[in-house]
């Protein structure tokens, strides 16, 4: 391509390619930083969803002789 003198010329092909590619780049860029924050508030949506099924199972009063279930056994 060094050789070749059309692709050297301003507004060639390659240069517009070039362009494109950092262009999709910083787009990539920016997906990927929304992509990474939509994670880290769905991690603390959960963990805090988490926690509040945590705190109400404590305060279930259970009779004696009750068995437990576990809901997460995917039985129910």
């Amino acid at each position: 391509a060094a050789a070749d003198p059309v692709s050297m010329v301003p507004g060639s092909l390659e240069r517009g390619t070039w362009c494109d590619e950092h262009m999709l780049h910083e787009r990539l860029d920016i997906i990927e930083e929304k992509v990474i924050k939509t994670v880290e508030h769905l991690e603390s949506e959960v963990k805090s969803l988490l926690n509040i099924i945590s705190e109400t199972t404590l305060n279930i009063p259970t009779v004696p002789g009750t068995p437990l279930i576990d809901v997460f056994d995917g039985q129910y």
